[in-house]
């Protein structure tokens, strides 16, 4: 039943309701009283705030407490049988005339029903005076007399004004019918009511025993509805979730998703949010009317719970280091160019194409790779980064795209492990023919396992990085012009860190907060001393800057790093030329010389003399490498 109060302006209609209201079991009353109109506004409130669900007033009442409350107000009207009996009334006391006397109502547009035929069927001509305030009921009686009115009919100020002005009157009174009538559109009303608490009831014990959090948010992105799992996933109470904005309340939402969903009724899928070190996935889905949004449902579920869904696939992916750390929101500018590539990274993000990341090394083309791969739509699946350079081209045909013959159940390559994910290959350009044509059918959506002849559909986002000019290379004949058009298409050049000197302090800031934080070792750097480093060029980029922090907060004897400190760390370190290892050792080295022999030995035969030595071929292929012996076996 819903809980209803009825607000009289006159005792007898008080005393009249209170006859009729247990006649309608749907409505609960709260109470049945005479009100003044002065208080109205402040006892509607009142009623409301103790749980009140319908208010029925009448005239002017009726209008302010429809003002004061968001409840429901019911209108109390004169009923036309009413309205018919005083208009016949008030045209028999007027004197015999041949013409229809003129006569007028004046109240507020909601005292009454409609008497658009009581010219016709009562031999009247009826006007209508509606006011918005009862201070204008004088001066519509003045202008009913101006208007040739013979008799008005209205309440006590309509009546007193019409006696001073000697016009004919009659009192608009409401009877028993006015007051059914407005019970029986409050019974509907409370019908209603009961309906949606009961829906209510169902929809929250449904909610509240569910262990998957659900917010309702409106077209403002204002909270309005959360149940007992979302409180406690977001660990907070009523009070500080309902009637507030969503942006405020969850960690992570960024302002321009809220947007889409809101504005655009764009469905955002699978979010991770952390909220008190615990991960949280969220997804949010636009509430549409008529294909508009008009709000939006989050849902949230407990890290642990989301976990266990694909527990085994996620401790794989960490196991191997598949997984990218670094978001775009960790990553700042305030150089023009690295923010316009930022925003267009960024932008690319959300389609499947092929990028190409083109630098010099060190400049953080990993890092924004990883943070395309986690502003993508493949950022739930795994992140695998290859460097071309470290593995000999056969090896790394096979890990990239299987071994040849049977396979092992279970083993997949890296390309197969990066489905539904991103396979970021850094230094492409050292790929053997065969491999980039097998590159070529990914970036077109297709798998060429090796062993197999036809390919087959997958669905993986492929990111590639170089410091080599793969223009020449693709004119000069070792690098596929198809798959260079390709990849071209859209390229990033990603500046060095001598172009966006803007940057440096925070980069310097940020690369000995790191080093601090993983030694427990602190120390200040003076304005002298990080004015001299960023005016340096820095051709090692982002690698030697973070070489010279952990230098720096590991053996600077000062607490205070100030200019001279800084230019001897930097001037100490091996930064002219790479270490001998690095490079290749030279073709004197006793080392080279015994292992072209055994190489030689075994005709070339990379398989025998790993054996022979007792190491892999990937390890053998490095120590080739290092000691600067081609593959033709000779030296370089």
């Amino acid at each position: 039943m819903a809980k209803t109060a009825i607000l009289m302006p006159y005792p007898a209609l008080q005393e009249m309701a209170e006859s009729l209201i247990s006649r309608y079991p749907r409505l609960s009353p709260m109470c049945v009283e005479y009100v003044q109109t002065s208080q109205i506004h402040a006892r509607a409130k009142s009623l409301e705030e103790k749980g009140c669900e319908i208010i029925i007033a009448r005239g002017l009442q009726a209008r302010i407490a429809r003002e004061a409350v968001i409840i429901p107000v019911i209108e109390m009207r004169a009923s036309t049988q009413e309205l018919e009996t005083m208009a016949m009334e008030l045209k028999r006391t007027l004197p015999a005339q041949q013409e229809p006397p003129r006569l007028g109502i004046i109240g507020f547009f909601n005292m009454f029903h409609s008497t658009e035929r009581f010219n016709e069927l009562l031999g009247i001509e009826l006007k209508v005076y509606t006011a918005t305030s009862i201070d204008q009921y004088s001066l519509l009686v003045d202008r009913a007399q101006a208007d040739g009115c013979l008799g008005v009919i209205g309440g006590e100020v309509v009546c007193r004004r019409a006696a001073e002005l000697g016009i004919a009157h009659c009192f608009l009174s409401m009877g028993e019918e006015s007051v059914r009538e407005a019970l029986e559109s409050a019974s509907l009303v409370g019908y209603s009511i009961d309906l949606i608490k009961h829906s209510n009831a169902e929809m929250s014990a449904m909610l509240d025993h569910t262990f998957t959090g659900i917010m309702q948010v409106d077209a403002s992105g204002v909270v309005r509805r959360a149940n007992r799992a979302c409180y406690q996933l977001l660990g907070r109470n009523t009070t500080e979730m309902i009637g507030l904005p969503a942006l405020s309340l969850i960690p992570g939402l960024p302002e321009d998703v809220l947007r889409e969903v809101l504005q655009e009724g764009r469905e955002v899928d699978a979010s991770v949010i952390e909220v008190n070190r615990t991960s949280i996935l969220m997804n949010v889905a636009p509430v549409l009317v008529d294909e508009q949004s008009d709000g939006a449902i989050f849902t949230f579920q407990e890290g642990k719970r989301v976990s266990e869904m694909d527990i085994r696939l996620r401790q794989e992916m960490v196991r191997k280091g598949y997984v990218a750390k670094y978001s775009f929101k960790q990553v700042t500018s305030r150089n023009p160019e690295y923010t316009e590539l930022l925003a267009r990274a960024k932008r690319l993000s959300k389609h499947a194409g092929a990028v190409l990341l083109y630098g010099e090394s060190g400049v953080g083309k990993g890092i924004l790779a990883q943070c395309m791969h986690n502003e993508s739509l493949y950022r739930h699946g795994a992140f695998i980064t290859v460097d071309c350079s470290i593995w000999h081209p056969e090896d790394l045909d096979g890990m990239l795209f299987g071994r040849y013959g049977s396979r092992k159940e279970g083993e997949l390559s890296l390309v197969e492990q990066a489905r539904g994910g991103t396979l970021y290959l850094r230094q492409v350009e050292l790929l053997s023919m065969e491999t980039q044509y097998k590159l070529l059918l990914l970036t077109r959506g297709q798998y060429m396992r090796n062993g197999s002849s036809t390919p087959v559909s997958i669905d993986a986002q492929l990111i590639v990085s170089t410091e080599a000019n793969l223009k020449e290379r693709a004119q000069a004949g070792t690098f596929r012009k198809d798959l260079y058009y390709i990849l071209s298409a859209l390229k990033q050049d990603v500046p060095a860190l001598r172009q966006r000197k803007e940057d440096m302090p925070a980069l310097l800031a940020q690369c000995l907060e790191d080093w601090q934080n993983r030694f427990k070792r602190h120390l200040r750097v003076s304005a002298e001393a990080v004015e001299y480093l960023c005016g340096c060029d820095w051709p090692g980029n982002l690698d030697q800057l973070s070489s010279l922090c952990q230098r720096l907060v590991l053996l600077c004897d000062k607490r205070v790093v100030d200019e001279e400190a800084a230019r001897h760390a930097l001037m100490d370190m091996d930064t002219r030329v790479a270490a001998p290892e690095a490079q290749g050792a030279p073709a004197h080295d006793s080392r080279a010389a015994e292992l072209m022999a055994l190489l030689n030995r075994h005709h070339g035969s990379r398989e025998k003399a790993a054996a022979e030595l007792g190491i892999s071929k990937t390890t053998l292929w490095r120590r080739m490498k290092k000691y600067g012996i081609n593959k033709d076996l000779t030296m370089e």
